[in-house]
């Protein structure tokens, strides 16, 4: 087995040329690409094989059931407009959150759900080893450097960190594709590389994710600012190459206009609308301390091990307790050598520091100023998380990383000089922390810098350190041998050594940040059987995930907590299972503001001391369920209280109120204030409404019969006089309400009222009635028109034969 694993690197790193010679230069590429590809695969053999899952974070609570309730939307014939599955519906498809444009999305199609979700994930792994392989060789480097630099990318910590991050995952896949036609065109303005940066563009486009896209803007324009810095006319020719990235971003923004044109219409109708905290935009700001990690990569704690959460640097992200990024380890070899490089004074070192700082600087976030006066003007008040910035830095030093090991192949003393000091002066500093690690000091200084109690814990993280640095102590002597012998004779036998050294490095720290469960993970739990069959007519109100972070502070961390999320069935794990869930935290925020408001004033009713407050809000809302915490005392003693079968939630099943009601109350209200007040000081009907509008009194109504599609409702409906019927379901304005005659005739559009803050109603005439609501978003169409036309012009450009041109024959950074 050992061998056979080693045969692709023994051949194509063969220092025999017998073997060497048998492979033409192509061939050699192939099998480069296959070993990147099996290494993948052996790295993800369970997950492909079906035998484990990947769970961790938005995996578990919105990637997979989210992914389930579109696959159920369009199997059952409709196109996924609007999710009726949480907050009493939102929409899906103009929400970028949903992939639903993504081609790759409709993997989940494929007859198994589970290996569809699975290869959605998986091939974009593939797809950045593939990609960054191809771009490293346009580069001219080597094909070890290249295989290296892939290697490094695809499996190294900060892209495996985006493996529960689906959106960044998806868009981080296609930049090194992005950047390799870019260049190309650059170069020699094919026509056909121009198409196909620009289609691969529009792949970021159609997943949407703005930091991103963003990110990659920055890497391109930068690139086109240096070949003209470097060209004889560089002001003309900086200014020309701008040109065409910008272009390049109009075609892939014309690609995407399916995705992009309903996108920036829901971020004006949802929570994106409003400026966030500068607390939350500024949650995740990357801590500078941890860019020790390029060169200890636990050196702040372990996302799992045997499935349990040993993060001590916690404190470091006080809001969050976990970082964003779970790795930033880059491989210790390429960290060196890119360090090592910055002696030897490459060409465009320069532009590689600026690009790294540039990447720094917004990824410190909160931690400077700078982010302080962009949100404070406005600039940075939607986009969350500033450590997603740092991709960018990391990319390009890879990149750069590459192209000095390439250097360092061919023979420069002063990269591997710099790298040998480096790697000297990380490894004697390893190897004093593990020895200290033995002594009382040690202990009483972690101690001291992570703020844990004396006990048996903190002994379990001094010895978990203790073995890192002993690790890390190994590392470096291994690569100080690896850089002692790099000029040796037999330079083949020396990649392949060092290609075994990249492999295990990274190997280290993949399976840990993508740890796994079992199949049976995403299978429903016992609980779900308490519900009544037809899932359809009812919804759940999930009080308990409104205090989730007691999952954590009274049963577990790790995989526990996510058992418990599942067993508990939190948000927006019901979906999965056909069940229907409202008055949810908004993970994502983007959320429709009539949603956001109203669960807004559910809380602040709360507050305000009333007793019996959920009552009028799931009255309002089709709650029949109410979720609620366990006692967890009782959770604790019970003899199944491991966390695969605890149960942490209970659902009280409570008076099954109607979906489509008539109402027997009008109120009229201000505004918000007013409704909360209202509700706070006085008891009111469950069928109350209350609407801005001037109220009358309502006539009795029956709702006779109610047929539900993903995108609409058909309500046959009576009524004895001037009535009001109140639909439980989000208001938007691609909602379009007509009612008719009882035979369907005679139909004519009513106008919709915001009722209960986060609802609809309608008025309706004396008599028997059909009432049909139908949700279209015309901007789809339109947008979907637009990239159909701009995809397949680019398309047909593909096809246009172009010169043969030698891509790597202009020097580049």
């Amino acid at each position: 087995m050992k061998r056979s694993f080693l045969n692709p690197l023994r051949i194509l790193f063969s220092s025999d040329p017998k073997v060497a010679g048998k492979l033409s230069g192509r061939s050699k590429d192939l099998l480069a690409i296959a070993t990147l590809a099996l290494l993948a695969t052996i790295s993800f053999a369970d997950v492909l094989g079906g035998v484990d899952q990947l769970y961790l974070r938005d995996l578990t609570r919105f990637y997979y059931p989210s992914k389930q309730v579109l696959r159920q939307i369009v199997k059952e014939g409709e196109f996924p407009y609007w999710n009726r599955s949480i907050s009493a519906g939102q929409p899906m498809a103009a929400n970028p959150e949903y992939e639903v444009f993504y081609p790759l999305t409709w993997l989940i199609l494929l007859p198994n759900f589970d290996l569809g979700y699975r290869l959605l994930i998986l091939i974009h792994i593939y797809i950045a080893l593939f990609g960054m392989y191809a771009l490293l060789r346009s580069l001219r480097l080597k094909r070890f450097a290249a295989f290296a630099g892939a290697l490094t990318f695809g499996l190294g910590g900060p892209f495996l960190s985006y493996v529960n991050l689906l959106p960044i995952l998806f868009c981080a896949a296609w930049i090194p594709l992005i950047a390799l036609y870019i260049r190309r065109f650059l170069l020699a303005h094919q026509l056909r590389d121009f198409a196909l940066g620009a289609l691969f563009l529009g792949l970021q486009f159609l997943v949407a994710e703005p930091t991103t896209i963003l990110q990659t803007g920055i890497l391109v324009g930068c690139y086109a600012l240096y070949r003209g810095w470097y060209s004889s006319l560089r002001l003309r020719k900086s200014i020309t190459s701008l040109g065409w990235i910008a272009l390049f971003y109009v075609c892939g923004l014309l690609v995407g206009a399916v995705q992009i044109l309903p996108a920036i219409d829901h971020v004006h109708e949802s929570a994106r609308s409003r400026p966030f905290d500068f607390s939350l935009v500024s949650s995740w700001s990357f801590p500078g301390v941890r860019l020790a990690e390029l060169a200890y990569p636990n050196l702040f704690g372990h996302i799992s091990i045997g499935q349990v959460t040993w993060y001590w640097g916690g404190n470091l992200y006080p809001v969050m307790g976990s970082p964003f990024l779970y790795s930033i380890y880059c491989g210790f070899l390429l960290v060196a050598v890119a360090l090592g490089g910055a002696f030897a004074r490459p060409r465009g070192g320069r532009a590689v520091l600026i690009l790294v700082l540039v990447s720094l600087l917004f990824a410190l976030g909160g931690h400077t100023p700078l982010f302080r006066f962009l949100y404070d003007h406005g600039i940075l008040t939607t986009i969350r998380y500033p450590e997603k910035f740092l991709l960018l830095g990391l990319f390009v030093l890879i990149v750069f990383g590459a192209q000095m090991l390439d250097r360092l192949l061919d023979g420069e003393p002063k990269i591997r000089d710099g790298a040998i000091g480096f790697v000297l002066a990380t490894t004697v500093l390893a190897a004093v922390c593990a020895a200290l690690s033995f002594t009382q000091i040690y202990q009483t200084t972690f101690m001291k810098i992570w703020g844990y109690p004396a006990g048996d814990f903190l002994n379990h993280m001094v010895a978990i350190t203790r073995m890192d640095w002993i690790v890390a102590t190994a590392r470096g002597l291994l690569m100080l041998g690896l850089l002692a012998f790099v000029f040796m004779r037999n330079q083949r036998l020396w990649m392949l050594l060092a290609a075994i050294f990249i492999a295990a490095d990274l190997g280290l720290i993949a399976r840990e940040i993508n740890p796994r469960v079992p199949r049976n993970f995403f299978d429903p739990p016992p609980v779900v059987r308490q519900f009544p069959a037809d899932r359809r007519d009812y919804r759940i109100f999930h009080e308990a995930d409104w205090q989730e972070n007691k999952l954590e502070r009274e049963h577990s961390t790790g995989v526990a907590t996510y058992w418990l999320v599942r067993n508990g069935l939190f948000p927006q794990l019901p979906s999965e299972f056909g069940l229907h869930s409202v008055i949810e935290r908004d993970y994502d925020k983007t959320a429709l503001l009539p949603t956001v408001d109203f669960v807004d004033s559910v809380w602040e009713v709360r507050r305000n001391g009333k007793a019996d407050w959920p009552i009028p809000f799931m009255a309002m809302s089709n709650a029949w369920f109410r979720g609620v915490y366990q006692p967890f005392a009782d959770q604790n003693e019970r003899p199944e209280s491991d966390p695969m079968n605890a149960q942490p939630v209970r659902f009280d099943e409570g008076p099954h109120w109607p979906r489509y009601y008539f109402s027997d109350q009008l109120v009229t209200i201000r505004d918000r204030a007013d409704f909360v007040q209202k509700l706070s000081t006085q008891t009111y009907s469950p069928q109350v409404a209350f609407i801005t509008e001037p109220e009358f009194s309502p006539a009795r109504g029956v709702v006779n019969q109610v047929f539900e599609t993903a995108n609409s409702a058909t309500l046959d409906v009576e009524s004895s006089g001037q009535s009001f019927l109140v639909m439980s379901v989000t208001p938007n304005k691609f909602w379009h309400i007509e009612i008719s005659d009882a035979d369907g005739r005679n139909s004519h559009p009513v106008p919709a009222i915001v009722t209960n803050i986060g609802y609809q109603g309608i008025v309706v005439p004396s008599g028997q009635h059909r009432v049909t609501m139908v949700y279209r978003n015309n901007l789809i169409t339109f947008g979907a028109i637009i990239s159909a036309i701009a995809a397949l012009m680019l398309a047909i450009l593909t096809l246009h034969r172009q010169r043969t041109v030698d891509y790597g024959s202009v020097p580049s950074a």
